[in-house]
């Protein structure tokens, strides 16, 4: 048996495969993929029931509360790429107090 180079996996990297998907990078919420947010196996995330419970609350919520919520005019969004999350520089938003 020869010796490899040692190499690692990133969760960064899971479903950006351009062999698989047309546009690996765009941000496609209805894409049917499997996804490894909150893990998978042993490692998957004790929180993760309450964190998808959070959500389904909490959105509807801020959702209501701010109603025409949206990006601010002119604003141009800038990636902030990482090796483990991604996200933005900023997310100026503009909205009505309901």
């Amino acid at each position: 048996m020869t010796p490899s180079p040692p190499s690692s996996a990133g969760i960064g990297a899971a479903n950006h495969d351009s062999a698989v998907y047309d546009d690996p990078d765009a941000v496609a919420v209805g894409r049917d993929t499997p996804h490894l947010a909150f893990g998978h196996g042993i490692h998957f995330c004790l929180g993760a029931p309450l964190a998808r419970l959070e959500a389904r609350v909490a959105l509807p919520a801020i959702l209501r509360r701010l109603p025409e919520l949206r990006l601010a005019e002119g604003t141009e969004l800038e990636a902030v790429p990482g090796y483990f999350l991604h996200g933005m520089a900023r997310l100026p938003m503009r909205f009505r107090a309901a």
